[in-house]
């Protein structure tokens, strides 16, 4: 789930706060004057400290996210929480179907309940509620064995927090960070989450040994450690000064200037907050309509947006990080083996992450894509064909995860990076829960021995969808690198192929 269902479901108001956001970016860019990143980060260190604070939320999502999930990979969980079929303790498709929608509408519920509790109580009174509802949630689920139904509610409380979490990290990152930085503290929200993907399958990997329902146990008490440090250092994290001026906290707004940059500057920035806000309101009122997205010049963009986040889900991310472990066994890897597995991938996402910084800058992003959607085509072809000969074979299932590792990295450096360059897209998002919530219910029955029982073959269905994937971004993807936003506007007025936007001059 992870990158996976977790990052699927950024709500529209999550959406709003980091459209918002950018703006005050473009602003800044225009008040203050042009820094390295080494320059600013020397002058305004404790602004990029306090950003790590939103990022350690985001750790915590990631991890929190995927450990409801991947217990699934847990022989004991399975024997707790199921039922015996054929030699082996499945747990019923229905109820993995019911524990995903819980988290599901929890997201939904967090984020959409963020962006006006927020602008009413602040940032930080939304993380306060975010880490007791985890403890809740968490107890819910530590005391949960055989009962299915607190396990749905303790899957509904945790899932809360995760919506809360993904809307507050970007927006109070780019609110906050220097000018210089804010580019890449926003990126390191993607790589946060995967960072906190490879925690959870670490301390899985330690604790499936564990006797008894200890083996699961531990991987939901772990969050209680998560909340507990969030909590201690929250009281000493300084809100958004943009959001205290917006709520009329003028007094407050400068004492967080002051934590966030010192005081030389407290005078200018309240000028230039209040001169943004003032510029927002204006622009609000003369604002165009999800109408405009679907004229003749939007319509393909609106497209390519809405096109990004479907391919996400529609790539087989949640089939590789949600049902991995589960997938090993059912191949015929078992033991330690299938968690050492599991790691490793994960790890392998990890580098894949930081490998998209310099592909996107460099090759730039059509091509990244392009050729990871390739990679990724190929790599699901393989795990298909090396099924046909999967008859509990471990050695066969280790080939599997090694082109698993080969997708998870190609994924990580081009689809899944690239996604974040377009959150602010609202449209995007919706499509983006749509398809995500189409794999979360279909693939328990794909997958389970006494549904569909797929295995390996589901990697056929994601390699078709795979190849009308990278069909649609060689004649629709434009590469974007080096354009400025009015340049990119102007190739699209002009109804420029957007596989030749590359070689097109403007006057």
């Amino acid at each position: 789930m992870a990158v996976t269902e977790v990052n699927e479901k950024v709500t529209s108001s999550a959406v709003e706060q980091v459209s918002s956001a950018e703006k005050h970016e473009h602003h800044h860019v225009k008040h203050e004057p042009h820094k390295g990143i080494f320059e600013a980060f020397r002058e305004y260190p404790w602004a990029v400290v306090y950003c790590l604070y939103p990022l350690f939320t985001c750790i915590m999502w990631g991890y929190d996210g995927l450990a409801a999930a991947i217990v699934l990979s847990i022989p004991k969980w399975r024997e707790d929480y199921g039922y015996l079929y054929q030699d082996q303790y499945v747990v019923s498709a229905n109820w993995q179907l019911a524990f995903t929608a819980a988290s599901m509408i929890g997201l939904f519920v967090g984020g959409l309940a963020t962006g006006a509790v927020a602008r009413a109580m602040g940032q930080k009174f939304c993380l306060l509620c975010g880490h007791v509802l985890t403890v809740a949630g968490v107890f819910c689920q530590w005391y949960s064995p055989g009962k299915m139904a607190l396990f749905f509610g303790g899957k509904l409380l945790t899932g809360i927090p995760l919506g809360i979490f993904l809307t507050i990290a970007p927006t109070y990152c780019s609110e906050v960070g220097p000018p210089a930085l804010r580019g890449a503290l926003v990126a390191a929200v993607n790589f946060s989450i995967v960072i906190g993907q490879l925690l959870g399958y670490g301390v899985m990997r330690e604790t499936q040994a564990m006797a008894g329902q200890n083996s699961y146990r531990v991987m939901y008490a772990v969050q209680w450690g998560f909340a507990g440090v969030g909590l201690a250092f929250l009281p000493f994290i300084p809100d958004s000064p943009f959001r205290l001026l917006a709520r009329g906290k003028e007094d407050a707004a400068r004492k967080s200037i002051r934590k966030l940059y010192g005081e030389a500057t407290v005078d200018t920035r309240v000028e230039e907050i209040r001169d943004i806000l003032t510029n927002e309101e204006a622009a609000a009122k003369q604002g165009g309509s999800y109408r405009d997205c679907f004229n003749s010049v939007n319509r393909l963009r609106t497209t390519i947006v809405l096109s990004v986040f479907f391919i996400q889900n529609m790539s087989g991310i949640g089939w590789v990080v949600g049902y991995m472990g589960y997938f090993m066994q059912l191949s015929g890897m078992q033991g330690a083996s299938v968690f050492d597995a599991t790691v490793g991938v994960a790890g392998v996402m990890a580098v894949g992450n930081i490998a998209s910084w310099p592909l996107l800058e460099y090759a730039g992003r059509r091509p990244t894509i392009f050729w990871g959607l390739v990679t990724m085509t190929v790599s699901f072809l393989l795990i298909g064909v090396l099924t046909q000969f999967v008859t509990r074979n471990a050695s066969i299932a280790l080939a599997q995860v090694s082109f698993m590792a080969i997708w998870s990295f190609a994924y990580q450096a081009s689809i899944g990076a690239a996604g974040y360059s377009l959150m602010a897209e609202s449209m995007g998002t919706a499509m983006n829960g749509l398809s995500g919530a189409v794999w979360s219910f279909a693939l328990p029955y794909c997958i389970n021995p006494d549904e569909g029982n797929l295995g390996g073959n589901v990697a056929f269905i994601f390699m078709g969808l795979m190849v009308i994937s990278t069909t649609f971004v060689w004649f629709y993807y434009p590469e974007t690198k080096g354009r400025s936003f009015e340049e990119i506007d102007e190739l699209f007025r002009r109804k420029v192929k957007p596989r030749h936007f590359h070689k097109t001059q403007l006057a």
